[in-house]
């Protein structure tokens, strides 16, 4: 199922294992309604962004510096992950399944997907460890075949452009890191050799 949804991404694309709900709303999300939820959104992701990012490298410039940045970086996410950890348990948070995050849209498979041609509520866990979703308005643009054999297609409805720049930014990010590994792994595999 993963290979299918995958195949079928043109462009950059964030694909992993996260957490995902739905539910079928039976209404189009009025001007306020998005508004209150791309300021979320917004404020969310630059979040997500400001943890995701790493801190210059200042070993050259100034070594004890660069040692006790890396050394407080450590401390905060070894905190973060205790908390979120704590608040996980703490919470109803959906089982993972592999989910792909577009620019326009997010594609998952699990044994229960929204029903083609509906609007949706969605909220994805996109940060590991952070027990605040992403939630956005989505049609539902899955084929009748692919909606029997347990997979979704969801285009968002109403980003607002600062939250579709801070979301390309994420995806962009995870796309550089995914390449930056498969170049470690393949460096290693042919030292190996």
């Amino acid at each position: 199922m993963k290979e299918d949804i995958e195949e079928s991404v043109t462009g950059l694309a964030y694909t992993d294992n996260m957490s995902i709900s739905w539910k079928v709303v039976d209404y189009h999300p009025d001007d306020s309604h998005l508004a209150l939820v791309n300021e979320s959104n917004e404020s969310f992701l630059r979040a997500v962004s400001a943890i995701s990012e790493f801190t210059k490298d200042l070993s050259d410039v100034a070594p004890g510096l660069s040692h006790e940045i890396a050394r407080l970086d450590l401390k905060l996410n070894l905190v973060l992950d205790l908390v979120s950890q704590l608040v996980y348990k703490q919470l109803d948070i959906p089982d993972i399944c592999r989910v792909t995050v577009t620019s326009g849209e997010v594609m998952w498979g699990a044994d229960s997907v929204p029903p083609p041609k509906k609007m949706i509520f969605v909220q994805l866990y996109i940060q590991h460890g952070t027990p605040k979703p992403l939630c956005f308005y989505g049609q539902v643009v899955t084929s009748v075949d692919d909606f029997v054999s347990g997979k979704a297609r969801v285009n968002f409805v109403g980003l607002s452009g600062p939250v579709q720049q801070w979301l390309d930014k994420l995806i962009f990010r995870h796309h550089r890191r995914e390449v930056a590994f498969k170049k470690a792994a393949n460096s290693d595999a042919k030292s190996d050799s």
